[in-house]
Parts: C-alpha cells; sequence; structure tokens
C-alpha cells in the first residue's frame, strides 16, 4: 500500500481519534497510529486486512439485488392505488 505523506497524517489522525471514541479497541488504534505514522512498508499490509474483496460475480449479485430493489420500491411509490399491495419492506 503506497500512501502520500499528507495521507498518512489524515489516516493516522483518524486512528486517533479512533481510539479515544472506542476505549476498549485503543490499543489496536495505537498500533495502528504508529504504523502509520512510521511509515513501515511491510506493516501497512496490515492496514489491508480490515477491507475484503467480494468477486465480480459477488458484487454483481449485489448491484443487481440493490437495482431490483430499487426498481420495486420507485414501481410501489408510481402506483395511484397501493391498497392492493402491502408496503412492507
Amino acid at each position: 500500500m503506497e500512501m502520500t505523506s499528507t495521507q498518512r497524517l489524515i489516516l493516522a489522525n483518524q486512528y486517533k481519534l479512533m481510539g479515544l471514541l472506542d476505549p476498549d479497541n485503543a490499543k489496536k488504534y495505537q498500533r495502528l497510529e504508529t504504523i502509520v505514522k512510521g511509515g513501515f512498508s511491510l506493516e501497512l499490509k496490515e492496514l489491508d486486512k480490515e477491507f475484503s474483496d467480494i468477486s465480480e460475480t459477488e458484487c454483481r449479485t449485489v448491484l443487481g439485488t440493490l437495482e431490483m430493489y430499487n426498481a420495486l420500491q420507485v414501481s410501489y411509490n408510481n402506483l395511484t392505488d397501493k391498497s392492493a399491495v402491502s408496503s412492507h419492506r
């Protein structure tokens, strides 16, 4: 993971704030802040652990589901007589 000095500073500050807001995980955030501030390139990969990658197929499935939900919602909202249709989501 390559980051500019500005990006590292912003991320380090975010970790510092997260540690203050979440005292139960403060040690974790302090460690991540130290990694980012120090620019330890080998340990910067640890930051990627928080992110997961999904396959293109899974991504398309999620997008398709969201588009279907949107179409259903728009269709429901466009109905002039909603009495025969349940509004449960």
